[in-house]
């Protein structure tokens, strides 16, 4: 509908400014003293004008008996003196007009369109102006085809000559072929102006949807298409820059010859255009050959263009059969698509129609076959308001596409994300998994976290596979997030058990192992209102250089971290289920830690790490227990402090006696508990060597 709206809009914008009234000129006479131009303002001066074939207005004599001829109309084939006229020549028109009574409302003025290919009025002899240089031989003649005005001159004089001088040595028809109309200077001035208004406003259209999708082309080569809108565009921009009002003229001074070449150029080339730009819609459809030929043709009549205008003006006796030729291939390769159900074939089809029939109207008016006027520029932007709607249609949908591809690619990325950390490739300084490649890798100090399902062999026995996998996913469903919450990011899942690096703090690790403590004593609640066993989760933290890269062949690669740091790490997770403690954490990490957490800790001892030369300090983090227990345990850690030093130094019974005080009131205190039970055991031995 909207469409419908803007070529209505279109049509009414390029059509005359007022109905023409059409005048009966009778033996080269015209009345009309009761004429009003207030109620016409334009009267075409159609019929019998007297025509003095080789005469100017200043040779005619009183006793030359002049011929009639009906306008507008060549002189082509017309005959003279027993002599057939062909287009090169020279003659006046002349008609006898009887002004309208009250001549003193407002000026006239003759508006004369192009004349083939030269012209220049007259008043009662006297030259008023024209397009052109009429003359008499080829060498006298400028040619010039553009529409004038003048103004008739007011003089009190009842009755006027009206002559029209025609001269052409340069086309192969010659004479006044476009209307000669009489009209106030006001109304013929509007209708010349909106004229070239009109035909600007063509050319800026067409320009632009030129420029458009050039520039779309170079944005992506893949759209032939566009090059074809681009090129059918630009050829009629050209045509109608060349022809009508000559709009080209009023930018730029050019000779006759230059814009007739360009007239005929953009002529020729229109339809192979056109034909090679639905050939690349529709290429299954469109015959290749027969676009060749069409091609073939526009190149050999490009190449006559290199001879005089008189002889490559021949070319319009034929050339529009050959027009209409490639028009009506257009439509039967057009039905073809449209009976084949192509997208867009419907409106593409009825985009050529319109094409095709502006094109016969403007090639009969300019034979002057028919007297209509020239509607091809409205059609062809109504064509190329059809192919923007189209072309709008298919980058939608192309948008719609690329949209959907890139939703499928950032979901594909995600689920990427799933099993190849985004910190992991940001680390290897990669955005995109697909640029990972064998032997890449990066040094840097990190904090890792291992935690681990305490007896979960002896767990899953008792349950099914699926509820085995079901339980593991509940649970990570709640440490997961935890740990990316606090700047980590999961590596990779060992079975039941999680590896996790946090990359810029220890604080964070041990923030996260705490906040996992808690979550899984929420967890136990929950499973047991389902009489399910309760979790227990050992955690253990390092601190120290690693190196993250990519490991394994072409075929089959992964994303890991290779370190002493990693292997201590998981041990000191292991330590865990010595002590029966929650969260240990290394003396690095302890050193790392800051204050500002506000968390307390107590230091267990120097244990022996399989794989390592020397003994390690490992510090357990008290936060990892529930409020009750943790306040018990802080409550006791001076004394618990004095009964390690104690054992230590193999005190063993100060020890024993420090231990099993904490142990009175912290009864579930499994560190004092171990450390009592050692140094019982010292102490049987000895007594044992004491006794021996």
């Amino acid at each position: 509908m909207k469409f419908i709206i803007l070529l209505i809009f279109l049509s009414l914008s390029c059509s005359p400014a007022g109905r023409d009234e059409k005048a009966n000129i009778q033996q080269g006479k015209l009345n009309l003293e009761t004429y009003s131009f207030a109620d016409s303002p334009f009267l075409t001066l159609t019929g019998e004008w007297n025509f003095f074939w080789n005469k100017i207005p200043e040779t005619i004599l009183a006793t030359d008996i002049p011929t009639s001829i009906t306008l507008p109309s060549h002189w082509n084939h017309r005959k003279e003196k027993e002599e057939e006229l062909n287009g090169q020549g020279f003659a006046t028109f002349r008609v006898h007009i009887l002004l309208p009574k009250d001549q003193t409302a407002f000026p006239l003025a003759v508006l004369t369109g192009e004349q083939d290919t030269s012209h220049a009025i007259y008043i009662n002899g006297k030259y008023l102006g024209g397009s052109g240089k009429p003359g008499r031989s080829k060498e006298t003649t400028v040619s010039q085809v553009q529409s004038s005005i003048v103004i008739i001159p007011f003089t009190g004089a009842k009755e006027i000559d009206l002559d029209l001088v025609v001269s052409n040595f340069a086309h192969r028809k010659g004479g006044p072929w476009n209307d000669v109309v009489l009209a106030p200077f006001q109304k013929a001035q509007e209708r010349l102006t909106n004229r070239k208004m009109n035909e600007t406003i063509l050319a800026s259209v067409l320009g632009f949807v030129a420029l458009f999708f050039l520039f779309f082309y170079f944005f992506d080569k893949d759209e032939t298409h566009t090059l074809g809108i681009f090129a059918f565009s630009f050829i009629i921009l050209l045509r109608n820059i060349s022809t009508g009002e000559r709009i080209l003229l009023d930018w730029i001074h050019l000779p006759y010859q230059v814009i007739l070449r360009i007239e005929y150029f953009s002529w020729f080339w229109s339809a192979p255009v056109l034909y090679h730009y639905f050939q690349t819609v529709f290429p299954i459809d469109f015959s290749k050959k027969i676009g060749s030929v069409f091609y073939l043709i526009s190149l050999i009549l490009t190449l006559i263009l290199l001879f005089p205008s008189e002889y490559f003006t021949e070319t319009a006796s034929f050339y529009p059969a050959i027009f209409i030729l490639n028009g009506c291939f257009l439509l039967f390769f057009l039905i073809k698509s449209y009976l084949k159900k192509r997208s867009d074939s419907q409106t593409l089809l009825f985009g050529a129609a319109l094409l095709l029939i502006g094109a016969i109207n403007d090639t009969l008016h300019a034979e002057a076959i028919w007297h209509t006027t020239y509607i091809g520029p409205l059609t062809v932007v109504c064509f190329v308001f059809l192919q923007v709607f189209t072309f709008g249609k298919s980058f939608r949908k192309s948008l719609d596409h690329t949209k959907e591809l890139a939703h499928k690619l950032s979901s594909l990325n995600t689920s990427y994300s799933r099993f190849v950390p985004k910190e992991f490739l940001n680390f290897l300084g990669k955005t995109d998994i697909r640029d990972i490649a064998l032997g890449q890798q990066v040094q840097k100090k990190m904090t890792i976290l291992f935690a681990d399902i305490r007896s979960f062999t002896e767990f899953s026995e008792q349950l099914t596979p699926k509820e085995n996998f079901d339980f593991l996913n509940s649970y990570l469903q709640r440490v997961g997030p935890i740990i990316r919450h606090n700047g980590g990011f999961i590596d990779k899942f060992i079975g039941d058990a999680i590896m996790a690096l946090f990359p810029d703090d220890a604080n964070h690790a041990i923030r996260a192992a705490v906040q996992m403590q808690s979550e899984i004593r929420l967890y136990n609640i929950h499973r047991a209102n389902y009489n399910y066993r309760p979790v227990q989760v050992g955690i253990g933290i390092h601190t120290g250089t690693l190196i993250l890269g990519i490991l394994g062949e072409h075929e089959r690669m992964e994303g890991t971290v290779i370190s002493d740091a990693v292997n201590l790490a998981s041990r000191i997770e292991g330590v865990t289920k010595m002590f029966g403690a929650n969260i240990v954490i290394s003396a690095d990490t302890f050193i790392e830690a800051s204050d500002d957490l506000g968390y307390d800790y107590r230091l267990l001892d120097r244990v022996n790490i399989k794989g390592k030369a020397d003994s390690v300090f490992v510090v357990e983090v008290l936060d990892g227990y529930d409020q009750e227990k943790k306040e018990l345990l802080s409550k006791r850690k001076d004394d618990y402090t004095i009964a390690l030093e104690a054992y230590r130094r193999e005190d063993y019974e100060e020890a024993e006696e420090g231990f099993s005080s904490i142990l009175d009131e912290v009864p579930h205190d499994s560190v004092s508990k171990i450390f009592l039970e050692k140094s019982k055991s010292f102490l049987n031995l000895l007594n044992q060597e004491q006794r021996s």
